[in-house]
């Protein structure tokens, strides 16, 4: 029972840390206080793992959508798979925004903290908290998934109010696996980031094509038949392309103006 749940644990944390977005697909500027945002956020994201010869090859041959690189000593193995997201936002502040995001992503939660000034012309640093999950109960058994994550937004607004938006990100995974006779959980802690730029067609859309990528670097397992082992040595990771879709006003272009002595 105990190998059964570890196991079971393990697979659904590495495949539901997959599931859900690790791209963000929103400016770093928050919206506006009043202020809606909707999203549709289409995209492909794909899982890569780097293992040796004599292991990758008997992987491989049993997915055909599985791409092979065998360097002479490793084999890198990547799948790839589409995920599709809706999101809605809303400006509590000029500094707060609160939205929620399901689909591939499961049920999402997000918040927004501007931390730089609403009226700077040029840059737009903000944390963007979020929480995501899924629970799902049986008589016999019950399975939890919960992912936090804590991105940090860094934009550089142009003068047509498009914004270029950097996201380095951190975020922890957990997977339990509860039974009537034992239970079992899995942890871990995985850093990434983002690279997208939020092109403004219209005062009421942008668009918005953004990769990003996350990797393992730490976990844990936990049963209650055994005591807690650390996981590390992953060799892989996740990456994603999604191209969104904002409608919603936002916030108003706000550009500092030339100062006089610009034209002397």
């Amino acid at each position: 029972m105990q190998w059964g749940i570890t196991a079971a644990a393990l697979l659904m944390g590495l495949l539901g840390t997959g599931c859900v977005s690790i791209s963000h697909v929103q400016t770093a500027d928050t919206l506006g206080q009043g202020k809606f945002q909707f999203a549709v956020e289409p995209g492909i994201q794909g899982v890569g793992i780097l293992s040796e010869d004599d292991a990758g090859s008997s992987s491989a041959a049993d997915f055909d959508d599985i791409d092979d690189i065998d360097d002479g000593d490793s084999t890198f193995d990547a799948a790839t798979y589409p995920h599709l997201d809706l999101a809605l936002r809303y400006g509590v502040t000029d500094r707060i925004d609160l939205g929620v995001r399901f689909g591939f992503s499961l049920a999402e939660l997000q918040t927004k903290f501007l931390l730089t000034s609403p009226d700077n012309p040029d840059l737009a640093i903000s944390l963007a908290p979020s929480i995501s999950g899924v629970y799902l109960g049986s008589d016999e058994d019950d399975v939890g998934y919960t992912n936090l994550a804590l991105p940090l937004l860094i934009g550089f607004k142009t003068d047509g109010g498009s914004e270029f938006v950097l996201g380095p990100r951190v975020s922890g995974a957990r997977v339990s696996v509860g039974g009537d006779n034992a239970n079992g959980s899995v942890n871990v802690l995985s850093v990434g980031g983002s690279i997208g730029y939020a092109l403004r067609i219209g005062s009421g859309f942008r668009l918005m094509p953004e990769v990003a990528f996350s990797v393992p670097v730490v976990g844990s397992v936990n049963t209650s038949d055994s005591d807690s082992e650390v996981l590390s040595g992953f060799d892989g990771g996740f990456f994603q392309v999604k191209l969104g879709f904002l409608f919603g006003e936002g916030r108003p272009i706000r550009r500092a103006a030339p100062s006089e002595a610009s034209f002397e």
